[in-house]
């Protein structure tokens, strides 16, 4: 089967950079269009573990709180530099998935894919992916596979398994 178009779903992750590395060769050889999508999950509006670590090993952010409290009786000056905290970490996180499909983007044109479309997104990541490859025509989504424990998959699931379930075309997992 010739491929026409292909979709990575990428994340910076291990596997997905060794899932964006086949799609950018796939592309290449084939001659055929990339398209590269990182997803910001809408059910989790936090910036991922590494860049909050990094955030906070630079002192540009605070730690996060490790206690839980009551917020009846706070102020509005705390809450209101709450509300401020969490717009910068949401600002920080989509400044960071922009910038890894610009990494993406960048790596798959020197690599001598002709056509590259990246993009980033906020909702389910699955849900998103699939629609993404349903409007580019996609006839291949690509994605890492995530290392969950064997009931953590079963009792939620995975993004790429949930891909494979809501897209219209082949897809393929990466290990």
């Amino acid at each position: 089967m010739m491929f026409k178009s292909i979709v990575v779903a990428f994340d910076g992750s291990a596997l997905a950079s060794r899932a964006l590395d086949i799609g950018i060769d796939v592309a290449r050889q084939n001659e055929i269009p990339l398209g590269i999508i990182y997803v910001v999950d809408s059910s989790n509006m936090h910036l991922p573990d590494e860049v909050r670590k990094m955030g906070e090993a630079e002192h540009m952010i605070d730690p996060a709180p490790r206690r839980v409290f009551s917020l009846e009786d706070a102020p509005a000056s705390m809450m209101s530099s709450m509300a401020q905290a969490d717009a910068d970490s949401q600002a920080a996180m989509f400044q960071y998935s922009e910038f890894l499909v610009d990494q993406a983007r960048r790596g798959a044109i020197e690599a001598g894919v002709a056509e590259v479309d990246a993009r980033a997104g906020v909702g389910d990541p699955a849900e998103e992916v699939a629609a993404y490859a349903r409007d580019r025509k996609a006839d291949l989504i690509i994605s890492g596979c995530r290392g969950f424990g064997k009931l953590k998959t079963l009792l939620l699931g995975s993004v790429s398994h949930k891909i494979a379930q809501l897209a219209e075309c082949s897809c393929l997992t990466v290990k």
